[in-house]
């Protein structure tokens, strides 16, 4: 048990793949994922198992897709019968001492009452998480809110009422400084560092859950300043790029209709502005997580894993937020770095989410769950291998899913409609290529690993 390594787990809500370690955004300014990067191994093409933030979690904790687990959206793990065992537990059986923070399992605030009665702060309100699941763990504190909201002036908060659910958090701007303190994501790091300051004797895994860049993006205006708007690079957007898509992949994107009410109001620079800060304010985070980990009796001794739990679009495609099933919405960042880092390296293979804890087993020597869809990702970190052996699965709601199998992006909806997209000539998925004849045999290709994958295990699954 002496010999086994730490595990410092920490995992991003919301972080798409513009850090600067994957090069999608030329603005970002990312110096401590950069400095992970420096020292470990970044999955460059890394994907998560559905665009929402539980199915995606208890993907990540149980090794296995939507379809194994029937978790499409927030459908609890806990209380199905015979429900699947954690990879936290199978942790905790195995000695470890498990810690954790802030947002690790699906929770969420309630800016529905702080919209409404103009509060300060909104409370948390925990959802997934089991503290009784952990040895110990320290739940989100609530978030502050400036006043006189929103600040985009998008909506009405004055007639609250009449305010989609959607929109009551889709704001951004620049936190009162005297509030920096009380943001939940600083509460966290201190948490951690503070248990990393005296750790137990026994391995431990410990778990920080930070929520930013999670919208709303209220951040301190030092991050804000990191990128003056003038200077703010928009994404690149075709704006007929909906044209070759099918009618259930256009529902998704523009329901809500957020490109449109942003272009009305002027507000895609400032909205682009406040997602690079709310990364740079999570890397900041980040930094002091590696920063106590450094100082700790456990710096030569802790693996250190990082993860954004799904992507987020911000006008490509003319789409916002995740809930689709494209490359921004399911690209994800992926750095692990082991204990006395050996330099850098890149894995360029399509691997997922649902492969991080097969791969902290095999790297700690923990036994790993039985009958997961995960794989260990160690002989493609050492040279032993470079496939994962079968293509990435995304699932968004029942019925719908698409891989990532090399250059290809395939996706088939529930009605049988697809998308095809080459990413390595069209890396932003603006023609589809589901009709060309010329690539008939490649989709047939991939619609087998559908059917032998996710569709399977579906139809297997069925209630």
């Amino acid at each position: 048990m002496v010999s086994r390594p730490n595990i410092l787990f920490i995992v991003a809500d919301d972080l798409n793949s513009w850090i600067a370690p994957l090069g999608r955004h030329p603005d970002a300014h990312t110096p401590a994922m950069n400095r992970l990067a420096a020292s470990g191994t970044v999955f460059t093409r890394a994907y998560c198992t559905a665009p929402y933030c539980n199915a995606s979690r208890m993907s990540v904790f149980t090794g296995c897709l939507p379809a194994t687990t029937g978790i499409y959206e927030n459908e609890p793990l806990w209380t199905v019968p015979a429900r699947r065992k954690t990879f936290l537990e199978q942790f905790r059986e195995a000695g470890y001492y498990c810690f954790g923070a802030g947002k690790v399992f699906h929770g969420n605030f309630d800016y529905a009452t702080a919209g409404r009665t103009g509060a300060a702060e909104a409370a948390w309100r925990d959802g997934q998480n089991r503290p009784e699941m952990w040895d110990d763990f320290s739940i989100a504190r609530a978030e502050p809110m400036p006043p006189d909201r929103p600040i985009n002036r998008m909506f009405d908060f004055g007639d609250f009422a009449n305010v989609s659910p959607w929109n009551h958090h889709f704001d951004w701007g620049a936190l009162p400084a005297g509030r920096e303190a009380d943001m939940p994501d600083a509460h966290t790091v201190a948490d951690i560092a503070a248990f990393l300051k005296t750790p137990p004797d026994q391995p431990f895994f410990c778990a920080a859950g930070l929520y930013k860049p999670h919208l709303p993006w209220y951040v301190p205006q030092r991050f804000l300043d990191l990128y003056p708007l003038d200077e703010v690079s928009l994404p690149f957007v075709k704006h007929d790029d909906l044209d070759d898509v099918p009618q259930i992949a256009r529902d998704w994107a523009l329901s809500p209709a957020d490109h449109e009410t942003i272009l009305k109001h002027d507000q895609w620079r400032h909205a682009v502005q406040g997602y690079l800060a709310a990364i740079s304010y999570c890397d900041s985070m980040i930094g002091k997580l590696l920063d106590a980990l450094a100082a700790s009796p456990a710096a030569d001794n802790t693996i250190v894993v990082l993860w954004g739990d799904n992507g987020f679009h911000l006008g490509e495609k003319l789409h916002w937020r995740k809930f689709v099933l494209w490359e921004e919405a399911t690209r994800v960042p992926f750095i692990l770095v082991l204990p006395q880092a050996r330099g850098a390296s890149r894995v360029d293979e399509p691997v997922s989410l649902i492969d991080i804890f097969p791969t902290l087993c095999d790297l700690a020597g923990v036994p790993s769950l039985a009958d997961v869809d995960g794989v260990s990702l160690a002989p493609l970190m050492d040279g032993r291998s470079v496939s994962r052996g079968k293509p990435t699965t995304m699932t968004w709601k029942r019925g719908n899913h698409s891989i990532r199998s090399g250059r290809w992006r395939y996706t088939r909806y529930h009605d049988g409609s697809e998308e095809l997209y080459d990413q390595n000539n069209d890396p932003y998925e603006w023609n589809n290529l589901a009709g060309d004849a010329s690539h008939a045999r490649m989709l047939g290709a991939l619609r087998r690993q559908i059917e032998r994958g996710a569709g399977t295990l579906e139809e297997r699954n069925r209630p």
